[in-house]
């Protein structure tokens, strides 16, 4: 029996209460919330469902005025969420990209979203999604991911007219929407913004004021065509060493790049410039750094110069491991340029280090049957057994 006149029974009591009515609290947040999310879920289905064909329609080219009018019709959020999808598709052919920008274009998407870029610190007054409502912090979470998805679509797109809003957004201050502004230039690839980003990558390694990240910097200018490269000549003629080896790093990765996609092509002096080709072969290919001098070898063996067999014969006796390995490894991806160095990578085979030794031996294999014969032969003769257990592992598989 309970006596309710005990302070002790009152304060249980309380409690309990305070419980019961918290968990039911709780629990009904619980349910508005999955409701909300429940009638959002079916606003997007049925947004699909019915607007989605007449999309796909104009995306494979067929002119329609009819549904883009109803398209007009519809609100921006909802032209929005029922773009997304495009948007958050991993690739999009050349063709799709096309009429997605005419389309995106003609519906007044590309003005929102250039727009909500250039408003860093602003509300945004398009309103919530139906189904959807929003406190101040919500609001707030909203705009900041609209506008990072706006930066993203105008990325996407190839919008090449955007690059300056875009720039504008590396000194936001928040650094996801620098990363994806960042990502955006690299898909953009306006050469009007190749200079700013390497200015501001200088003002980063310097260590100067700046906003954006070394290594966004570093991957968006290296998503750039093979056209920017010349733009990257006081980078890699600069007396820093860490600009040196930044800016040797975009190169490769650009030329690398470029060679992929026209793996029968050499690159001539005039596209990459002859003063880069020559700042390469006469100034990194001897540079102080190993690092350097390794990726002055990766990008030598793509251009078309007389001077690669002597450059490479002496990067692969050079004393730092990184520079041999880097040689061979380029040399196993380019064999044009390996098959006058035949005897040179064979005789890697007997490096000091291990690393260097597998790297030959990939080099070798990737010079087809005479370098398959080379291998052969320097297994039954020679008699250093590092050598040798190297090649039993790569070439016969076994341990």
């Amino acid at each position: 029996m309970f006596n309710l006149s005990d302070p002790v029974t009152d304060w249980v009591v309380y409690i309990l209460a305070s419980v019961v009515m918290g968990t039911s609290l709780l629990i009904a947040v619980a349910f508005i919330r999955r409701w909300q999310q429940n009638r959002y879920s079916f606003y997007l289905h049925t947004l699909q469902r019915i607007y989605r064909p007449r999309v796909a329609k104009l995306l494979a080219g067929t002119r329609s005025p009819a549904a883009i009018e109803t398209l007009r019709r519809l609100p921006m959020a909802d032209l929005e969420n029922l773009m997304d999808p495009l948007f958050s598709r991993r690739k999009l052919s050349e063709r799709q990209l096309i009429f997605l920008q005419a389309l995106c274009s003609e519906l007044g998407l590309i003005k929102l979203w250039q727009s909500r870029v250039l408003r860093d610190d602003e509300g945004d007054s398009h309103p919530p999604a139906e189904g959807m409502q929003e406190n101040s912090t919500d609001h707030a979470i909203r705009h900041y991911l609209l506008r990072a998805k706006s930066i993203r679509n105008l990325g996407k797109l190839r919008h090449h007219a955007s690059w300056p809003l875009l720039v504008n957004a590396l000194d936001d201050r928040h650094l996801d929407i620098q990363l994806v502004a960042l990502r955006s230039l690299g898909a953009v690839g306006a050469p009007e913004s190749f200079g700013v980003l390497r200015e501001r990558l200088h003002a980063a390694l310097l260590q100067r004021p700046t906003s954006a990240p070394v290594a966004g910097l570093r991957a968006a200018m290296a998503s750039f065509e093979i056209g920017c490269a010349p733009a990257l000549f006081p980078s890699l003629s600069h007396l820093n060493h860490e600009i040196r080896l930044h800016a040797i790093e975009i190169l490769r990765t650009i030329i690398a790049r470029e060679a992929a996609r026209w793996p029968d092509s050499v690159l001539s002096s005039k596209l990459v410039t002859p003063r880069i080709v020559e700042l390469v072969f006469a100034g990194l290919a001897i540079d102080a750094s190993a690092e350097i001098r390794a990726g002055a070898a990766e990008v030598i063996v793509y251009l078309a110069d007389p001077r690669i067999t002597p450059v490479m014969s002496m990067l692969l006796r050079d004393a730092q491991w990184l520079v041999r390995h880097h040689s061979l490894r380029a040399l196993a991806r380019c064999a044009q340029a390996a098959v006058p160095l035949q005897t040179e990578i064979r005789d890697r085979l007997d490096d000091g280090d291990w690393r260097v030794r597998e790297a030959a031996i990939q080099a070798l294999i990737a010079l087809g049957p005479e370098g398959m014969d080379l291998l052969y032969e320097h297994f039954l003769t020679s008699s250093n057994f590092a050598a040798k257990g190297s090649m039993r592992k790569s070439v016969f598989g076994l341990k």
